[in-house]
């Protein structure tokens, strides 16, 4: 059956068909996709991490006989040190890679989709080594046939709370209920509390600083680096915040404490799934009251309210994703070289792998940065 298809590649996002899902809500139901597939998600990351040179884009669209949509798929090819990579288009900055999947009767196989990727690999300009990552099994209950090219597990997962069950159920699960309402009764009496979404432009863009502000605060705290040395992930929510409101897909709550906004999650929709992308906190003596979880509390409530049945928070295996969430979404990842320069690379990627997991690599890794910073400061 995989004869049948008709693979079309595009270059250019100004050329993608009309069925490409734009991210903003959308009644039709014969389609299933994550947000980071979305022509608007693709507009905001071409923009800022598309800039770079030494890559090339490339959007697969996949139709049936009949000439209807089946798998839309956007991949890039990265050129580094002289090696030409295929991936999906991401850069870190998506928790999902997939495909677009329109619904179709089809039970995927392993061989069907190998034939499938060797189809759709000829279709493209070579390359030296594939590498496909963080590819769920299944996209809003649909296989992805993609996640049959997997060979291996990803060393990460995602995670998320599941809404369509009832409000005390969900409740009753949060981590340290009784020490988060205490904490709540006690920011309430240091200043009025309030729980906001950011509607109007101007509201948008006050709230993504702050939210910048306090993120770069705790990547340096943290000693990672941060959108000081890394401009494409600061443009991408600053700039990019404005595509998604102007979109439909953004959703950005914050706390306040009187005046002061103490916490704020910048996240996108799709369908009825809420992607709470970056949350922050503001410091000094606001960190004892825990602005961050009480926030987080919130949203929960709101989502759940308002009819979401998914509040995910992405690819992590912080302690604090575990502990939140009951969902695990594992995640699967094929490496493939396909010319001797891509297998040297790959060689030399794992054994640089295998460094950064020694302990002493990760002692000294932090230094790095607080030794740029300083550096950066003067």
């Amino acid at each position: 059956m995989t004869d049948s298809f008709e693979i079309v590649t595009r270059d250019r996002l100004e050329d993608l068909s009309p069925e490409w899902p734009s991210g903003a809500p959308s009644s039709r139901l014969d389609v299933g996709f994550h947000a980071f597939q979305s022509r608007g998600f693709l507009q905001a990351w071409m923009a800022s991490f598309g800039r770079a040179g030494g890559q090339t884009f490339h959007f697969i669209e996949l139709r049936d006989g009949s000439g209807n949509p089946a798998l839309f798929v956007p991949v890039r090819i990265l050129k580094r040190s002289g090696i030409r990579i295929l991936q999906f288009i991401d850069h870190d900055a998506a928790d999902y890679n997939a495909p677009i999947i329109f619904r179709m009767t089809m039970n995927w196989t392993v061989a069907q989709a190998e034939k499938l990727w060797r189809r759709i690999l000829a279709q493209l300009p070579s390359v030296d080594v594939v590498e496909l990552t963080k590819m769920p099994k299944e996209v809003e209950g649909v296989a992805n046939p993609l996640a049959f090219l997997g060979d291996r597990a990803s060393d990460l997962s995602c995670h998320a709370t599941d809404l369509r069950r009832s409000w005390p159920q969900i409740d009753a699960e949060v981590p340290r209920r009784t020490t988060l309402l205490r904490k709540i009764r006690g920011l309430e009496r240091v200043a009025p509390v309030g729980f906001h979404l950011a509607e109007t432009e101007e509201e948008v863009k006050r709230i993504t600083e702050v939210m910048l502000r306090q993120k770069q605060r705790r990547f340096e705290e943290t000693m990672v680096p941060g959108f000081d040395v890394d401009r494409d992930k600061h443009d991408f929510f600053r700039d990019g915040t404005e595509v998604f409101q102007r979109c439909g897909m953004l959703k950005l709550f914050y706390l306040t404490a009187g005046e002061t906004v103490v916490a704020t999650i910048w996240g996108l929709v799709s369908g009825k799934r809420y992607y709470a992308i970056m949350l922050s906190f503001e410091g000094g003596e606001w960190t004892r009251h825990s602005p961050g979880s009480i926030l987080f509390y919130r949203c929960l409530q709101w989502l759940h309210g308002n009819g979401y049945e998914w509040m995910d928070l992405g690819i992590g295996n912080e302690p604090w994703k575990l502990e939140s969430c009951r969902t695990t979404i594992p995640l699967v990842e094929r490496r493939e070289a396909l010319t001797l320069r891509g297998r040297l690379y790959l060689q030399r990627v794992r054994l640089a792998e295998r460094m950064r997991k020694l302990e002493l690599y990760q002692r000294l890794r932090p230094m790095k940065w607080i030794l740029l910073r300083k550096l950066r400061s003067r």
